[in-house]
């Protein structure tokens, strides 16, 4: 009788092996996960483990098993970007989330035949968010171009694709992928060429901000509808577009491009979106931005980061009830944009801002 429960037991673990597997993995990390909470003052391969699952979730952020201020930023800023408890502590929930924004699965019931493998070359059939999960609740690392070859391993079920584009891995939608390269919408009509003249950043920003204002530019978040630079952008309705996030990311490569920084002119020659520059925030700055630590501290030209928005930094005033009136260089709505030079941020408190980025 003991014998044939064993052998019951075992045929019946067999079956739920093979019926209830693991779904397709798409990162291993080379450090063991740890079982422990992970936080400030942690060291050792958890930590590592850790550092590495956030820089494949697309922040700029060193392996070096200490967890410190930067790892700590980092984590809080996941944490809030997935709905998690932010407090800076990794714990079964956030080792979860973690995984999963990389395609690591963490449902035993997820079957292998519902994901296919593509492993080929694919186009993008219009400017789409690279993300760090399957899904748009996931932090976005960038906008990808229309027509850009990139490197698909999987499509997933749920209508994702695991890809790799700038030797970084991520999500697009599948529904923007073909196996050819898409017809490209052009201008309708011949743009002014745009001043480069000077390789000064707060004149960069003003030649910028002017450009928008004499050329017709209006506001827009749709997808697709703005591009970087703004002299070969796209027409759509014969009009042109732009937003806060796309004429700061221009105005860094043109600074750039007029210094001759051509890693830093690569990395802003597609859109930068406020995830992305609040992400930089978060990991401490990257090799092209440093964090500033107060307003106070700022300088015109600096960058200031709020949820969801980004400006040039031009002045400030502190009023008497404590509230600040700050001025800036914005792009951040229609009238913003019509606007050659200042306006005044609708923030007014120095709380509102996350984080303040400078050029090196």
């Amino acid at each position: 009788m003991r014998i044939l429960k064993i052998l019951l037991l075992s045929m019946l673990s067999i079956f739920f092996l093979s019926n209830f597997a693991y779904s397709y993995a798409a990162y291993t990390s080379n450090y063991i996960e740890p079982t422990n909470l992970i936080k400030y003052g942690s060291t050792g391969t958890g930590v590592k483990w850790v550092q590495d699952m956030l820089k494949q979730n697309g922040y700029t952020i060193e392996i070096d098993g200490a967890f410190g201020n930067i790892t700590k930023n980092a984590v809080v800023h996941f944490q809030r970007y997935n709905n998690l408890d932010t407090d800076g502590i990794v714990g079964p929930a956030t080792r979860a989330a973690l995984k999963k924004a990389i395609g690591i699965s963490t449902n035993s019931n997820s079957a292998t035949s519902t994901n296919t493998s593509i492993n080929a070359y694919r186009y993008t059939t219009a400017n789409v968010h690279f993300r760090s999960g399957p899904g748009t609740t996931y932090l976005s690392n960038g906008i990808i171009n229309k027509g850009t070859k990139i490197y698909v391993y999987q499509k997933r079920s749920n209508g994702w694709a695991y890809v790799k584009y700038n030797n970084k891995y991520g999500y697009v939608s599948a529904n923007y992928l073909a196996s050819t390269a898409p017809n490209t919408i052009t201008s309708t009509s011949t743009l002014p060429t745009f001043n480069r003249n000077s390789s000064n950043l707060l004149t960069i920003i003003q030649n910028c901000k002017t450009y928008y204002a004499n050329n017709n530019f209006y506001y827009s978040l749709a997808n697709g509808v703005r591009s970087i630079p703004a002299d070969q952008s796209k027409t759509y309705n014969s009009k042109r577009y732009v937003d806060c996030s796309s004429f700061v990311t221009w105005a860094l490569y043109e600074y750039a491009k007029a210094n001759g920084l051509s890693n830093m002119m690569n990395y802003f020659s597609y859109q930068r979106n406020s995830a992305t520059f609040a992400s930089i925030g978060a990991s401490g700055g990257n090799n092209y931005l440093q964090t500033v630590s107060s307003l106070s501290n700022a300088k015109p030209g600096d960058i200031l980061v709020s949820p969801g928005h980004v400006e040039f930094f031009s002045s400030y005033t502190k009023n008497s009830n404590g509230t600040y009136t700050i001025k800036v260089y914005n792009c951040g709505s229609d009238s913003c944009i019509k606007n050659p030079g200042i306006t005044t941020s609708a923030t007014k408190y120095e709380s509102e801002i996350t984080y303040i980025l400078r050029v090196k």
